[in-house]
């Protein structure tokens, strides 16, 4: 390993966890609290009130003290028993990914899949609802992330919502990118993250959980109780006790304080419109390079990161490597079955701003260059900076 691969990155534009703000960082620094001081029951209220704001719902939220990984398995965990027929929607690695959960718990799975470059036609999903009977849940991933893609969740989960059909959004890089709620969208279990759209730390599980979630957990043979995994042990302690069922992350608790704040003062709508923005200049500079979006459709490309097929003559490593190691951005390869054939150029929660983007793309072209790609200098960048005219941080936050 050389001195430049140790030292650390000048910019972070991957597609998560991604740089935080000073005073995210700040936040952590505070005295650690007792986790039964008053100061911090206080302000673990005020955390989850922010939360219930940036969900913009009126659901129950839990901060689950683990990375979003372990919310998406405890939802298998709490609703999946041997006979539960679940329809899981796969358009990319993590949506193929939850079946895994669903049949360890015993569950039957039903799929409908896309290739994963595209987004699941809701039409698809009335027509194996209609054709299952049985299904009882549906999971499904708002944004792809390795594969840079969006699917229509609210259509989505407003047809199993009208069947009696318990829904599992995993928007853990949706959150922040559109505004939604779960209510008029019909999730049941929303699984968020703070590391990504929301520019926070990685670390917890961000859960909305409607009331009819709840009763079909509370409904299952043995309901999963005294379990890292139990969101019903959050229910019974925090939400109605006020107490925990073990020991918060006390400096996870103060940066999502923080990462909360800010995305309160920002606004979700305004949040919602940078992070669209931005990742609509993105696809123009790659149009304007001559290279290939990976996504099928603009139209089902994720505001998150930009997914780039990856041009003849070089490879994802040669790239990212190059960008790393010579400039100091830190970008994404491909992951899981798309390794090797894409790159992803992130601009989430900080970096979905007109700076950070012009500097990324300025080094993806000389990276480019210096593989000996062909393209025209400087085209990319000229692209972002004529299709974000007009921009003004007052305005779009």
């Amino acid at each position: 390993m050389t001195d430049r691969t140790r030292a650390w990155p000048r910019m972070t534009q991957a597609s998560g966890p991604v740089d935080v703000s000073p005073d995210t960082l700040r936040a952590m620094q505070r005295p650690v609290l007792y986790h039964y001081d008053p100061a911090f029951l206080q302000l673990f209220e005020r955390v989850v009130s922010l939360l219930r704001d940036v969900f913009q719902t009126r659901h129950d939220v839990v901060i689950m003290q683990g990375e979003a990984v372990l919310a998406l398995e405890a939802a298998a965990a709490s609703l999946v028993r041997p006979g539960t027929t679940v329809l899981n929607l796969v358009s990319g690695v993590f949506g193929d990914g939850y079946a895994g959960w669903i049949r360890k718990y015993g569950g039957e799975v039903v799929e409908v899949r896309v290739p994963y470059n595209e987004a699941i036609d809701p039409e698809s999903v009335k027509m194996a609802l209609d054709a299952h009977p049985e299904i009882s849940m549906l999971s499904v991933v708002h944004c792809e992330t390795p594969s840079g893609t969006m699917n229509p969740v609210g259509e989505i989960c407003r047809i199993a919502r009208d069947r009696g059909v318990i829904t599992v959004v995993d928007t853990v890089s949706g959150l922040g990118v559109e505004a939604y709620s779960p209510e008029a969208w019909g999730i049941d279990i929303a699984v968020a993250g703070p590391q990504k759209c929301l520019g926070g730390v990685p670390g917890l599980s961000l859960v909305a959980v409607s009331p009819a979630a709840w009763a079909a957990m509370e409904c299952v043979e043995n309901p999963l109780r005294g379990s890292y995994l139990s969101l019903l042990d959050w229910k019974s302690s925090w939400i109605e006790q006020r107490r925990f069922p073990y020991t918060p992350s006390v400096s996870d608790i103060f940066a999502l304080e923080a990462t909360l704040e800010q995305a309160v003062c920002e606004g979700i709508d305004r949040m919602a419109a940078r992070h669209q923005w931005v990742a609509a200049a993105a696809r123009a500079a790659i149009a304007a390079l001559g290279l290939t979006l990976w996504p099928a459709r603009s139209e089902i490309a994720a505001p998150g990161c930009t997914a780039v097929a990856i041009p003849g003559g070089t490879s994802a490593d040669e790239i990212v490597h190059a960008m790393r190691n010579r400039y100091g951005v830190m970008v994404s390869g491909g992951y899981g079955e798309l390794a090797g054939q894409v790159v992803r150029l992130g601009h989430m929660g900080p970096t979905a701003h007109p700076t950070a983007l012009f500097a990324q793309l300025g080094v993806f072209e000389r990276a480019l260059l210096d593989l000996g790609v062909a393209i025209q200098t400087g085209a990319g960048v000229g692209a972002a900076v004529e299709r974000l005219a007009g921009w003004n941080d007052a305005a779009a936050g």
